[in-house]
């Protein structure tokens, strides 16, 4: 991680994508999808993606934080878009902070 941020232009997310998917060390990158997803959900409460990334990796095992980290991406592109999430059809609506507290 220190070696890969020293480089310019690249930073935390970056870093843990190219270790993750490069290098297959668990890591959970923190993206603008992973970032308002985990936060509608209720996985995290951050204001910053780098506390984002510290709370999803005391709540999720080490061995699912690269997987988690695409989960989250696809949930974020597909189901729970920026501007208009698609809470009726999202399969973890029952669970979402986020649709409780905007029903």
């Amino acid at each position: 991680m220190e070696e890969l941020t020293q480089l310019p232009g690249v930073g935390r997310k970056t870093a843990n994508v190219v270790l993750s998917n490069a290098f297959h060390v668990p890591a959970i990158a923190v993206d603008t999808h992973v970032f308002r997803v985990s936060n509608r959900l209720g996985l995290v409460k951050a204001a910053s993606v780098e506390e984002t990334e510290r709370q999803l990796m005391k709540s999720i095992p080490k061995r699912d934080w690269s997987d988690a980290h695409h989960w989250l991406i696809w949930h974020g592109r597909r189901i729970c878009k920026a501007q208009r999430p698609d809470c009726e059809h999202c399969p973890l609506s029952g669970l979402c902070d986020w649709k409780k507290k905007n029903k």
